[in-house]
């Protein structure tokens, strides 16, 4: 088990609390994510195209494997455990409020992974939606926060969007 394994998430007025590895914090609720560009990557370490919610399985063993083969040991299971929940709630929401295709990259930078899902809707904007109900999920903005060292979003020039995470790498 890694160090961020969810036990439980619910939404209560305008936070989020969140049991962590036992531990219950509370954690407030964004409303959109600044737009800028990733870190500039050195390498694209994979490359996946994500149509539909039954290949989230194929993009979460893709990662386990990139992630494994681009980490040094003592950091290896935290930081593919982190980088697979965050990936998939991007793809999940690129899939769900975007438009295809959805594209997953996983790139180095200078101390970092980077998580990068395109999709071709800038107008769906990532935000979370403070006045969801608890229970009616949307909480992985949120996840995507507490689990990432750096977050962001931009249009891409073509029609489209990435959002991304930020992980950093033992040194």
């Amino acid at each position: 088990m890694g160090l961020f394994r969810l036990a439980s998430v619910q939404a209560v007025s305008g936070s989020v609390l969140a049991s962590v590895s036992g531990k219950w914090a509370r954690y407030t609720v964004m409303t959109g994510w600044v737009m800028r560009r990733p870190p500039d990557g050195d390498e694209e370490l994979a490359r996946w195209i994500v149509g539909g919610a039954s290949q989230l399985r194929v993009l979460r063993a893709g990662l386990e494997r990139a992630v494994t083969d681009h980490t040094v040991k003592t950091d290896r299971q935290d930081l593919t455990e982190r980088i697979t929940i965050v990936a998939t709630e991007l793809a999940g929401n690129a899939l769900r409020h975007g438009r295809p295709p959805t594209v997953v990259l996983l790139r180095r930078t200078e101390g970092h992974l980077v998580v990068e899902v395109l999709d071709s809707d800038v107008d769906a904007t990532p935000a979370v939606d403070s006045q969801r109900p608890s229970g009616d999920g949307g909480l992985g903005l949120l996840l995507t926060e507490r689990l990432a060292h750096d977050v962001g979003w931009y249009a891409t020039g073509t029609g489209g969007k990435g959002v991304w995470a930020a992980f950093a790498l033992a040194r």
